[in-house]
C-alpha cells in the first residue's frame, strides 16, 4: 500500500496522506495567506492550489518525489521553504 508523504520545511512537518489529492488542500491552506509576492503566489497555486493533483501524481508514479521552493517575504528579505511530496510504500 502507498502512501503520500507532504511536508514545507520550517512550516509544515512532513505528514502522511492517503492520496496527493488529500495533501495539496493541506498544503495550499499552509501557504496561500502567507506574505508571499504576488507572482510567486501565482506559480505556488498553479502547482499545488485546486486542480493541480494530476501532474504532481504524474511525476510522483515516475520518480517517486516531486518538489519546489516557496519563498516568503519581500525581494529584500524572504526566505526559502522546500516543499516536497514523497510516495512511500508500507508493507502489509
Amino acid at each position: 500500500m502507498s502512501t503520500v508523504r507532504a511536508g514545507i520545511a520550517g512550516l509544515m512537518n512532513p505528514t502522511d496522506f492517503p492520496s496527493v489529492d488529500h495533501a495539496l488542500p493541506v498544503l495550499w491552506e499552509r501557504v496561500r495567506d502567507l506574505p508571499v509576492r504576488e507572482a510567486h503566489r501565482d506559480f505556488i497555486r498553479l502547482l499545488i492550489g485546486p486542480g493541480s493533483g494530476d501532474s504532481i501524481a504524474n511525476r510522483l508514479t515516475s520518480s517517486g518525489i516531486w518538489s519546489t521552493t516557496l519563498y516568503v517575504g519581500e525581494m529584500t528579505g524572504w526566505t526559502a521553504h522546500p516543499i516536497t511530496i514523497t510516495i512511500t510504500t508500507r508493507q502489509p
